[in-house]
């Protein structure tokens, strides 16, 4: 027994005492000794009293009270004849408490609720339980949490949880070190039974979240089975039976995909949301609230696409196809490309087909690198003859944005190339511009223009840009007599090769063969697997024996390839370049000189253009070969060669290794490069391939940005049972946007709409909390104003999945020892363990300043 004080601060009265004594003392007259100290003491006492009353006096006794809270698990991951057991535990314990024990109940399941208050044995009339909580989920926090309120704060004190400790919600660990501090035990008796039941689940189903109108897609249904068994899938989409399929499923997940075509849409405009639900009947089951999962998609209306044509149908076969996946299509000549962003910008990607570098307008690559890095559009190259590196695309911003380097380097470190540069730089290469000569090779000079010769040291650098550090180079300038710029050699950096070139200038009579012959002279012995000379002259010199040359050299691996430097060079050279094995090139502008040098430097290095059957090989999964089996690929009879660069995704490749389908991020857009043709050339079998159209749409489609609103971006996730709803929004600087009027309507699926409002939690930022309780799928349109103004809608959807309480079963028996373990607690072998007295008691406080204060 021991006094304790609710307001101990009272206790500072105490020093009255000192004072009431001596004024006693003082105040002595003609008292009688025994009255004088009994109204002394009395007064003493009183004022004691007093004091002690002020300050709450309590007298605190020790109790053997014990009092025992069960708490009884009644979600629906217990079955039922367990929960009737722990029910039977329950009353049993009760009815053999003793008489100083109290006990109370707490029934539990996502709430939890007091079944009884502390009751004593002779007050118990229980037969059952009534208390019917939520049960949908096991949130042992709660139960903890109310049974520690309903405790007396007297006496000893005991939480005896029954539970198969399945918690999906809730932290009971917080809540049982809270009772451990409060010196509360806790006992736990485990229900449930071990895992062995024939269960089916669905685990999720997965959707792409936005598509475009048209595009094919798959919904992938993960099915977990305990036991080999037929079964039924069905699907719905927005609350229509459209598919049902018969499945066998084996023990384990099972991976279900199932095709969707989506269709035109009601309100292109506004696009689609489209929900969808599956749901399985297996032949053997124990739970039927797990047996379907939903999934959401976004469909956008149709993109539009530029598609740019070498020739007049190369892309016919593609447009075809990404018309019939209903995309809005424009199809432009090279020469019709648009050259500014801000129209680029009418398009969300760029499919060049066949299209030869030189044909785009001037600066356009430029712009479509821009198009994709900065913009967030799509570019896709489609292979031919005409395009990739026989199409000059090496060291172009195109190049840059694509998923592939153009240059095709051979695997062994050898020489692809020994390359001589033969320029003419006799007094007609100067500023001159000639007529067609008669056939006596005379004709008539005007000075007029760029000298030739200086356009050819322009050319020799861009020629130089495409060879690789294994590769031979030389520089021959000839007038009457050959000088060797640069001898032939491995190649040398930019800054020695500029400066060598910087000398020579246009003088001098012409001597082709001298030329040709000196080149020829300095190539035929080196080690290299092709060996070439390109030479640029206009030819105004007698022909000499120069066919004979070319057939020699020919014949000695040595090919020649003619550049023919402006309007009204010589007639012969032609036939001269077919002689040696080479192409020919009549530049009648001469500023043409250094793109027509790149091209045949291009076309010379390396195998770009490779023509051979082959079937496509893949490495890895890819969305754009989603439901298509590349095993049933057709063949192909040719592709342009490629090399794919390091971070680059290879969807399929050939058996040589080299890239077919190539796809990369590029800033903010993307980019794809298909390595062969989609017409008859190389791909003449694909076009009566069955799934033709679909991996035209899809190729298309990845690249393709995911539609939004300018300055607008939203997201929702489901926390604790609630749609987070959230909105950032900024103005065209990047600066947030406050004081918006932002409100959500929510579609319930039941079809219930709700509407709210959200509210600025910060610069530019929004947010919402509804509570969402029926799984299914949530259907958000949140509609975003500035005064009168509407910045904008977006569409988004919320999936609520079935509550876990039916994915596990069996007993966590892990959990319930850990809850034990931090009380001091631990396994309850029999309903009388619930009232052994083995416990510290806290004792009983006794108000008493009533009695003193009287």
């Amino acid at each position: 027994m021991s006094l304790t004080f609710i307001y101990p601060h009272y206790l500072w009265l105490l020093l009255l005492l000192p004072l009431v004594l001596g004024l006693g003392l003082a105040a002595r007259r003609s008292l009688t000794r025994l009255r004088f100290w009994s109204s002394l003491l009395l007064r003493t006492f009183i004022l004691l009293a007093i004091i002690f009353a002020l300050a709450g006096v309590q007298l605190r006794l020790s109790s053997d009270t014990l009092t025992t809270v069960f708490i009884l698990d009644s979600s629906d991951s217990l079955p039922a004849d367990e929960r009737a057991r722990g029910e039977t535990i329950i009353l049993n314990a009760i009815q053999n408490m003793g008489h100083q024990d109290r006990a109370a109940i707490v029934v539990f399941g996502e709430d939890a609720l007091v079944e009884r208050l502390p009751f004593s044995r002779e007050e118990s009339s229980l037969s059952r339980l009534a208390s019917v909580p939520i049960t949908t989920r096991t949130n042992i926090a709660s139960a903890l949490q109310l049974a520690q309120a309903i405790l007396p704060v007297e006496g000893a004190r005991r939480l005896v949880l029954l539970s198969d400790g399945r918690q999906n919600i809730g932290e009971a660990i917080k809540q049982t070190e809270m009772a451990a501090a409060r010196d509360i035990e806790l006992l736990y008796l485990p229900l449930g039974s071990p895992p062995g039941d024939v269960e089916v689940w669905i685990q999720s189903l997965e959707s792409p979240s936005d598509v475009r109108q048209g595009e094919i897609f798959d919904l992938t249904a993960i099915v977990h089975s305990t036991i080999q068994q037929d079964a039924t899938l069905r699907l719905f989409e927005d609350n229509s039976l459209t598919q049902t399929h018969e499945i066998h499923l084996q023990p384990g997940d099972n991976h279900i995909s199932i095709t969707i075509n989506p269709g035109p849409m009601d309100k292109p405009d506004m696009g689609s949301f489209r929900r969808f639900r599956v749901q399985i009947i297996p032949d053997y089951d124990t739970r039927l609230q797990n047996n379907q999962a939903s999934a959401f998609t976004v469909i956008h209306g149709p993109p539009s696409i530029l598609l740019v044509e070498g020739q007049n149908g190369d892309g016919e076969n593609l447009a075809n196809a990404l018309q019939s996946a209903e995309m809005n299509l424009a199809r432009v000549s090279p020469a019709e490309t648009p050259t500014t962003l801000a129209e680029l910008a009418a398009y969300q990607a760029v499919i060049l087909v066949n299209v030869n570098a030189l044909a785009l307008p001037s600066g356009v690559m430029s712009v479509l690198d821009s198009y994709v890095r900065d913009l967030g559009m799509g570019l896709v190259m489609i292979g031919g003859p005409q395009t990739y590196g026989a199409g000059g695309y090496l060291r172009t911003p195109i190049e840059d944005a694509l998923p592939v380097n153009m240059d095709v380097r051979n695997k062994e470190l050898q020489a692809n190339l020994a390359l001589v540069l033969a320029v003419d730089k006799s007094g007609s290469m100067g500023r001159c511009h000639c007529d067609n000569p008669d056939l006596n090779q005379t004709y008539t000079r005007a000075e007029s223009g760029q000298p030739k010769v200086d356009i050819a040291k322009e050319a020799v650098m861009r020629s130089a840009s495409a060879l690789g550090g294994q590769d031979y180079l030389g520089v021959l300038a000839f007038d009457s007599q050959p000088h060797w710029i640069l001898d032939v050699n491995h190649l040398v950096d930019p800054s020695t090769l500029e400066n060598a070139i910087g000398s020579f200038q246009a003088e001098g009579q012409t001597n082709l063969q001298a030329g040709v012959q000196a080149a020829y002279e300095a190539l035929k012995n080196l080690p290299a697997e092709r060996k070439h000379i390109i030479l640029m002259t206009d030819g105004w010199v007698h022909q000499g024996d120069l066919t004979s040359l070319a057939q020699d050299m020919q014949s000695q691996g040595v090919t020649l390839s003619i550049i023919a430097a402006g309007e009204g060079s010589a007639e012969y050279l032609a036939a001269l370049a077919q002689t040696g094995g080479g192409r020919y090139y009549p530049a009648k502008d001469i500023l043409e000189v250094p793109d027509i040098f790149l091209k045949e430097t291009i076309t010379s290095v390396g195998q770009y253009i490779i023509e051979e059957p082959f079937y496509p090989l893949t490495t890895m999964p890819s969305s754009i070969l989603r439901s298509i089996n590349v095993t049933e690929m057709p063949p192909l009879l040719g592709y342009n060669g490629t090399t794919a660069k390091n971070t680059a995704r290879l969807d399929l490749i050939t058996p040589r290794g080299d890239p077919l389908l190539a796809t990369w991020q590029y800033g903010l857009g993307r980019s794809a490069a298909w390595t062969s043709d989609l017409k008859g050339q190389w791909a003449k079998a694909w076009l009566d391939w069955p799934d033709f159209p679909r991996f035209n749409s899809q190729l298309v489609a990845w690249v393709l940005p995911a539609p939004k609103v300018e300055g607008l971006s939203s997201d929702t996730k489901l926390i604790d049972g609630r749609a987070v709803i959230t909105l950032d929004a900024l103005d065209k600087s990047g600066r947030p946007l406050n004081f918006l009027e932002a409100s959500a309507t929510i579609i319930a699926p039941d079809m219930q709409v709700q509407e709210i409002s959200l509210q600025q939690t910060g610069a530019g930022k929004y947010q919402a909390s509804p509570a969402v309780s029926e799984p299914g799928t949530y259907l958000i349109r949140l509609g975003v104003n500035q005064g009168d103004q509407s910045l904008g809608q977006l569409t988004m959807g919320l999936v609520v999945p079935y509550s876990p309480e039916y994915t596990t079963s069996g007993i966590d028996r892990g959990l319930l020892a850990e809850l034990a373990s931090i009380t001091g607690g631990g396994e309850m072998q029999s309903g009388q363990d619930a009232f052994t007295h083995n416990i510290p008691s806290a004792a009983t406080a006794r108000e008493i300043w009533q009695p003193l204060l009287l």
